[in-house]
């Protein structure tokens, strides 16, 4: 079974790439286009006679594996239509799984398929086109992972400003999926921002510091600065990463690779930010020991 599955936000895009591929311009229907991709006989077929292509019930029920077993009362247990004399539902699972993963692979070669491309960068994995099949990325993590870590972090880490943090990396994730480059990269430094600010504010509003409260973002890092949260290097490399993110344009870079980077980049140092923030908390919004 792989590793991984992929996330329900690839999956709903699968579902609507097939969905608008019918039929195409020359004329070949998705079911031809399939069964030159080498999907298996059993799985045109069932998705033809019982399903319509209608992509929106096929995907879940493979999911589940309700797609491999006949929807009849007389059925023998473990009658399925792939030709096998037993299927358990563990199996049909694994099968499905790795289906799943070919459709979606599918998908991305078809001329909508940019919004399912996108959505497996940010589950780890790349697709190699030609054979139909989807490969991790060197990356330890996937975008996806390190953004599940991230939420959990937000919603333990009690900052008054949770709701507007998760709203701009949420925004940050869907641009990307939709192929708009530079406002993904925005909202990327607007949750860095956001952090930055919640966490100079609530800092400011415990009461535990004589120094001011500054205006502006790069000031409130100098500030972080100076109460003890940050020190020195920590200062100057969150003001890179921020930098960065404020840039504009990145010359060298395809903006793909630039919004997926700053996705990234704004994820690892939301988590050290976060992690930070926590302790800080719990040391009464004093220096650290």
């Amino acid at each position: 079974m792989p590793n991984q599955k992929l996330s329900q936000r690839t999956i709903v895009a699968v579902i609507r790439t097939l969905r608008g591929h019918g039929s195409t311009p020359n004329g070949a229907d998705i079911g031809e286009l399939l069964y030159e991709g080498n999907f298996p006989d059993w799985f045109v077929t069932h998705s033809r006679s019982m399903y319509s292509f209608d992509w929106s019930k096929i995907l879940p029920d493979v999911r589940n594996a309700q797609f491999f077993f006949p929807d009849s009362y007389f059925s023998a247990p473990g009658a399925n239509i792939t030709g096998l004399p037993y299927m358990s539902q563990q199996e049909a699972e694994v099968r499905g799984e790795s289906l799943l993963r070919r459709l979606a692979a599918f998908a991305a070669t078809l001329p909508s398929g940019q919004s399912v491309e996108r959505s497996l960068e940010l589950d780890g994995l790349r697709v190699d086109k030609k054979n139909l099949k989807l490969l991790p990325f060197d990356s330890v993590t996937s975008e996806g992972e390190e953004e599940e870590r991230v939420v959990s972090l937000v919603n333990q880490s009690g900052l008054t400003s949770s709701t507007v943090v998760l709203q701009h990396i949420g925004d940050a994730r869907e641009l990307f999926v939709q192929q708009k480059d530079h406002p993904s990269i925005g909202e990327a430094r607007n949750f860095v921002q956001a952090l930055i600010d919640g966490i100079s504010a609530d800092t400011h509003a415990h009461g535990g510091h004589a120094i001011g409260y500054p205006g502006a973002t790069a000031n409130r890092l100098k500030y972080l600065e100076d109460v003890g949260f940050f020190t020195a290097d920590e200062k100057t490399a969150v003001g890179s990463a921020w930098g960065f993110l404020s840039a504009g344009t990145h010359p060298g870079i395809p903006s793909r690779d630039e919004a997926r980077i700053a996705l990234i980049l704004s994820l690892e140092f939301g988590v050290m930010l976060l992690l930070k923030f926590s302790n800080w908390k719990a040391n009464a919004f004093r220096a650290f020991s």
